[in-house]
């Protein structure tokens, strides 16, 4: 809210900072103009029991003043609720940008609750440099809440991080760390690729062939035995694949040139039989 007042130009309606014309003049009807749209602005925003609450209100400086009051202040409690979440938060199977903007978020809310105490040096330079020191050890603090939240797969990159001398912000361990993630997902998306390109080479043979660690490869010898055409025939009559009961030389006789050892005059007494 603070921000969409302050790039309409219209902060000073809530910090006090323009002043109530006398009733009557000019300026006031331009005030109040102003005044009545800060105020349309600020209950839209509001939830309804709250806007109830402060709709009769005349100025958009008493309504925000209002506000402050009753919600303008840190308790004890939005603390420990958010140092509870940050102390539960993992990364689990969120990616690291994703992780990181989650612990973030916490953090941001945990400095705008509680912020950092600076320096109260009445000299126009400051020496004790208190605000530099308690931002770093916040920084390394942090630093350490990310790395010991991520996936054991980030193990070694957390400790080549924590060997650094001196230990990189926040920001910079997160880019750290997100560029090896994206290191092991391309390497898994290469190993991955390999392996699909050694799957789809055929051999020249098909079947399988046997691995041990002790004889090494051990190719299967029928894979290298041609097969005989027509391996698909069978002949229920002589109970023999390789033909097919129309081509059973034993029902329909041998050819003249036939040279095995089978005997003629077996496929005549089967042809005579048949035709009486």
């Amino acid at each position: 809210m603070m921000l969409t007042l302050s790039a309409k130009n219209k902060l000073m309606f809530v910090n006090g900072t323009v002043v109530r014309p006398a009733t009557g003049t000019t300026e006031y009807k331009a005030w109040e103009r102003c005044n009545d749209l800060v105020i349309s602005w600020i209950l839209f925003n509001l939830d309804e029991t709250i806007a109830r609450s402060v709709l009769f209100l005349k100025s958009a400086r008493e309504l925000w003043k209002d506000l402050e009051d009753r919600f303008g202040f840190a308790s004890i409690t939005q603390i420990y609720s958010l140092e509870q979440k940050l102390s539960e938060l993992t990364q689990g199977q969120q990616s690291v940008s994703e992780f990181y903007t989650r612990i973030k978020t916490l953090w941001d809310s945990i400095d705008d609750i509680q912020p950092l105490p600076t320096c109260v040096c009445t000299t126009s330079n400051c020496t004790c440099a208190l605000t530099e020191r308690i931002h770093n050890a916040q920084q390394t603090q942090r630093v350490l809440q990310f790395l010991m939240k991520l996936n054991d797969r980030f193990s070694a990159v957390r400790a080549n991080i924590l060997m650094m001398t001196p230990i990189p912000n926040v920001t910079q361990v997160y880019r750290i760390v997100a560029q090896e993630e994206d290191h092991k997902e391309f390497s898994q998306s290469a190993i991955t690729d390999n392996l699909a390109f050694t799957a789809d080479r055929k051999p020249y043979y098909q079947g399988q062939n046997s691995y041990s660690q002790t004889q090494g490869f051990r190719p299967n010898i029928n894979n290298f035995v041609k097969k005989k055409p027509h391996n698909n025939y069978y002949c229920t009559h002589c109970k023999m694949a390789g033909h097919s009961l129309e081509r059973c030389f034993k029902i329909h006789g041998f050819p003249p040139n036939f040279k095995g050892n089978k005997d003629r005059k077996v496929a005549a007494m089967v042809l005579n039989s048949s035709d009486s």
